[in-house]
C-alpha cells in the first residue's frame, strides 16, 4: 500500500469530496434541464391544442 502521512490523506479525501460534489451537482443539474424542458414542451403543446380547439369553435 502507499505510504502517506496523515495530511496528505485528508488532501486527497477533500479532492475527492470535491469530485463526488461536482459529479452529483452537474448529474442533477441535467436532470433539471431535462425536466424543465419537458415541462415547457407540454406547455406549449397544450396552449397549441387549445388555441386549435377555440379557433374550431368560433368557427
Amino acid at each position: 500500500m502507499i505510504d502517506l502521512d496523515q495530511e496528505t490523506w485528508i488532501y486527497l479525501a477533500i479532492i475527492a469530496v470535491f469530485l463526488i460534489y461536482f459529479i452529483w451537482s452537474s448529474r442533477r443539474a441535467k436532470n433539471l434541464r431535462k425536466q424543465r424542458k419537458n415541462r415547457n414542451f407540454r406547455r406549449r403543446y397544450l396552449e397549441r391544442k387549445q388555441e386549435e380547439e377555440s379557433k374550431s369553435v368560433s368557427k
